[in-house]
């Protein structure tokens, strides 16, 4: 629950910062009979908008989105038949009433955890906010879509969203705007414990949402403040904050960040230990957030449910909550809903570029139309200059004439470009996706190569596997198999290459020690020499001249669980073994096993056979054993390599802790000193806890 806590707080959505006031909107039954007397013009669109931002507030999502939809098809038919005088103002009033509706479904998606359908919406805005020249509602837009990267825990991506919005919000000095910014940054740096900052930019939101009254503001600065204390253990402080938080949230009339709160409120006390009152104040903010659908704060609060009871005693209610938990978790965050995510992502990127050369090609039309009626003018002028003579009137008339077929002539050539440029979009998309879906296919058969998670959780029972490609597919793999003997082998290996080479020489290496141990092969090195053969003689056929020199670096170890004895034979690739002393943490020992400098293929030294080795495990020895691409990753502060020393110091430091939470160690390791740095390698590390 400590843990969960991080989660509840709801942060700070740009709803302030639109044109029509929220507080205007509270009355919805005097909006809903404003609008049935409304004529069919922007005014009528003002309201709808308005009503469905009261919808929204009140957490009313159904209402919402019905009323989005028809602001919706209201301002597309005001962009299309406008027809008055005022054509190009009511256009563009509607097409900034038609990003903001937009906005708000993305916010109310947003709020129901669907992060996918909330990142197109904001996208949506946002590319319209762009067209129109609208500063202030982009500057929304990119603090909206950090809020959805947030969610998604993109903490990174989700700061450099809200940069980009404060960048312009501080230009036009529009305070709300900056407060709300100021107070997601502040959150955002909060997540990736860079407490200086987030306490900067929290201080900043907090003084500027009491100067201008904004409650909301200073309720969401106050949650924040008694995060932070919470993280330094001042929990007085703590308490002090969140409720002074829960009593404006009340007051306000703010049912998802009420529940927020009281699960905030709850966290604490489960860390205090009071698990009665934590019970309490869960159980208030359970049904609040069942009555509006509150997916993610839901799941929290089962996980916080769970460690209640488990700590009293009440382990079948327990059990039960955290399955609920579970349940939630699953839902929200998946695999698909991420790749959606960037495909939504790539989409915005594209269409942004498509509606650059709109307009590039708008503005070559009107800059030939203008010489057109330029040169229109000339020839009248010429007409009637009779005085000039007749002659110099023809000339002239020619001369005009030639132009209007040059000019019509670039005009049907650039039309002719804009039809090819939308024809090769068409086909670089439809070429896309067969490349995207032959890659995803090639994954699903390449994971029915690698070691099952059924056949692992049976047979290595208490274990991790950090599994990362570089790209859909993945040169590394791990394997595993049960021998005649009884033994367990577990295989960790570097295929030459990655993504769809190193992915089709994975499955060759995995066949090549199926074949191997089918042959009845049971001792490490028999079984490495073996494989290196059927690789070389595989290779052998690619048609060059020396024969194929790919292959794979590989660890390979046979576990024995009733001696608690391990053989291994490695080629390049070490494996580690970490003795712990649970009386002192800091003598810890790593015990490093060296591998045989060469690889399994052809090779110079392909006609020495592999060394063997057995070695005596202890109960609560773990051992690691790993690819090149953690530790060849580049990143940090200064660019550089993550290294094996850095990694064996970080596994020493958390090899106590249970084997799942030291693969979220290593992860967010990872990912942190990778931040924006692209990924070079695959990556591969495999924890087993004898």
């Amino acid at each position: 629950m400590a843990r969960a806590i991080k989660y509840f707080f709801l942060i700070v959505s740009f709803i302030i910062g639109q044109k029509y006031s929220l507080a205007q909107q509270s009355k919805i039954d005097s909006l809903l009979q404003v609008i049935k007397t409304d004529k069919a013009d922007t005014n009528k669109l003002i309201h709808l908008t308005g009503l469905s931002y009261a919808y929204e507030f009140i957490g009313d999502f159904q209402n919402g989105l019905m009323t989005c939809k028809k602001a919706l098809n209201f301002a597309e038919i005001l962009i299309q038949t406008s027809s008055d005088k005022n054509k190009e103002k009511v256009k563009q009033t509607a097409k900034k009433y038609k990003a903001a509706i937009y906005a708000s479904i993305g916010r109310i998606y947003t709020d129901k955890s669907d992060f996918p359908e909330a990142l197109k919406n904001e996208f949506a805005s946002l590319k319209i906010q762009e067209e129109i020249g609208d500063k202030m509602g982009a500057a929304l837009s990119y603090g909206s879509i950090g809020t959805i990267y947030y969610f998604q825990e993109n903490y990174p991506v989700a700061t450099k969203h809200y940069l980009s919005s404060l960048k312009t919000l501080e230009l036009i000095g529009y305070k709300n705007g900056m407060a709300a910014c100021y107070g997601n940054l502040g959150f955002a740096y909060y997540m990736q414990k860079k407490y200086p900052e987030a306490i900067k930019y929290q201080t900043l939101g907090l003084n500027i949402f009491n100067e201008i009254g904004d409650m909301q503001g200073v309720a969401n600065s106050y949650s924040l403040l008694g995060m932070i204390y919470h993280d330094q253990g001042n929990y007085p402080e703590v308490y002090k904050n969140f409720l002074a938080s829960l009593k404006i949230y009340e007051d306000l009339g703010d049912k998802p960040n009420v529940i927020n709160a009281l699960a905030n409120i709850a966290g604490v006390y489960i860390k205090q230990k009071e698990y009665n009152r934590a019970i309490k104040y869960l159980s208030k903010a359970e049904k609040l957030a069942k009555e509006i659908g509150a997916k993610s704060t839901l799941q929290n609060i089962y996980e916080g449910y769970s460690e209640a009871d488990s700590a009293t005693g009440d382990f079948k209610a327990a059990y039960n909550h955290f399955k609920l938990y579970k349940l939630y978790k699953d839902s929200i965050d998946n695999e698909e809903t991420r790749k959606q995510t960037v495909q939504s992502q790539m989409t915005f990127e594209f269409e942004k570029k498509t509606a650059i050369s709109k307009a590039e090609y708008k503005g070559e039309l009107e800059r030939q139309n203008l010489i057109a009626e330029e040169k229109s003018k000339k020839q009248k002028t010429i007409t009637w200059s009779v005085i000039i003579g007749l002659i110099v009137v023809i000339g002239f008339a020619s001369l005009i004439l030639r132009s209007l077929r040059i000019t019509r002539k670039q005009k049907q050539i650039i039309e002719i470009k804009n039809k090819e440029t939308v024809l090769q979009k068409d086909i670089i998309e439809e070429k896309h996706k067969e490349i995207t879906d032959s890659i995803n296919y090639a994954e699903r058969i390449q994971r029915s190569f690698l070691a099952s998670k059924t056949f692992l959780d049976e047979n290595l029972k208490n274990y991790f596997v950090f599994f990362q490609p570089k790209d859909v597919v993945s040169g590394d793999f791990y394997w595993a198999s049960k021998l005649n003997d009884g033994k367990i082998i577990l295989a960790t290996a570097d295929s030459t290459g990655h993504g769809v080479p190193g992915a089709i020489m994975s499955i060759l290496n995995i066949s090549s020690l199926e074949k191997a141990i089918e042959e009845g092969y049971t001792e490490t090195a028999d079984i490495l020499n073996h494989t290196r053969s059927n690789i070389i003689e595989r290779l052998k056929r690619d048609g060059s001249i020396e024969g194929g020199k790919d292959g794979m670096d590989c660890s390979l170890i046979t576990f024995d669980f009733i001696t608690q004895e391990m053989t291994y034979s490695a080629a390049n690739n070490p494996i580690w073994v970490i003795r712990q002393s649970f009386s002192d943490a800091c003598k810890n020992e790593l015990i490093e096993f060296k591998a045989d400098k060469m690889p399994v293929g052809k090779h110079d030294k392909d006609s020495e056979p592999f060394t063997q080795h057995s070695f005596q495990l202890q109960k609560n020895d773990i051992v690691y054993t790993l690819t090149d691409g953690l530790p060849d990753q580049f990143g940090g502060a200064k660019g550089k390599k993550f290294m094996h020393k850095q990694l064996k110091e970080i596994l020493i430091e958390i090899c106590n802790l249970p084997m799942n939470d030291q693969k979220d160690i290593i992860k967010s390791n990872f990912l942190n000193w990778k931040a924006d740095t692209e990924q070079v390698d695959d990556v591969l590390l495999i924890g087993v806890r004898i």
